[in-house]
């Protein structure tokens, strides 16, 4: 009894740690309503676990290394497919038919795709073939693709050709994946050409929509693609830890957890 107290107590402070980025034992102490002294052993064995790294006087949050590649999407397409599939479905629901969107590459949009071809009635700016081609199987959407340099693992098109298309058009709505979610800072791509057009569409969209899987939220990638104030909704699965979800509905993001 007394041993799950304590793990769910260490639990809650990692949380709380990893929500705000730093915290001092004080501040833990009155979190957990226990003696700094406890909390100082707290922390030396949330720090040999890897879980945080201890400061003087306090934590920090412990970052995962920032991702530089990315996974080839036939390989990420089987990953945690369960959880995209909830994803995709519950983001399908916030489209509605006669909408224009701009929707990037990636394992979750291109499930998402799937099912806003049976919406219809859609005008669809991508950069992905995958998602071009499964959008145009429904004869009353209507599907631009920009040009560029193809990218082999994600099959998305990059590059000036595929910004300057990018940067004439304007949409209701961009879905966006994403390599990593830090809180406090934001969205992370792991190819720097693909967080440029990620950072064009949800520039050049009236409202954004990420959809990624809860394994991203506290991975950093490589390239910032941008804060959190552009951000409307986030669509991601039930796992996300709750001090994660308030510090995202702090920043005014809408979590949908499926």
């Amino acid at each position: 009894m007394l041993k799950d107290f304590v793990e769910l107590r260490r639990k809650r402070l990692v949380e709380y740690i990893n929500a705000n980025g730093s915290a001092d034992v004080a501040q833990l102490a009155q979190i957990a309503d226990v003696a700094e002294a406890t909390i100082r052993r707290d922390l030396m064995e949330l720090e040999r676990t890897k879980l945080i790294h201890r400061t003087h006087g306090g934590a920090i949050r412990r970052e995962r290394p920032a991702l530089w590649q990315t996974t080839a999407l036939q390989d990420r397409m089987g990953a945690r497919l369960e959880v995209k599939e909830r994803i995709a479905q519950c983001a399908s629901q916030l489209i509605n038919s006669g909408e224009s969107l701009m929707v990037d590459g990636g394992s979750t949009t291109l499930l998402l795709a799937r099912r806003l071809a049976e919406k219809g009635r859609l005008m669809v700016i991508t950069n992905t073939s995958t998602i071009a081609e499964v959008l145009v199987e429904n004869q009353s959407n209507h599907v631009l693709m920009t040009g560029g340099q193809l990218v082999n693992d994600t099959l998305a098109m990059v590059g000036p050709v595929a910004e300057q298309m990018l940067s004439q058009y304007r949409a209701d709505k961009a879905i966006i994946g994403v390599s990593g979610i830090l809180l406090g800072q934001g969205l992370f791509a792991a190819i720097p050409q693909e967080a440029q057009i990620k950072r064009l569409m949800i520039q050049n969209s009236r409202e954004t929509i990420v959809v990624a899987d809860s394994t991203k939220i506290g991975t950093r990638a490589l390239a910032l693609i941008c804060n959190f104030e552009r951000i409307g909704t986030l669509v991601t699965d039930k796992a996300i830890d709750k001090a994660s979800k308030l510090s995202l509905e702090k920043a005014g993001i809408t979590v949908l957890a499926v």
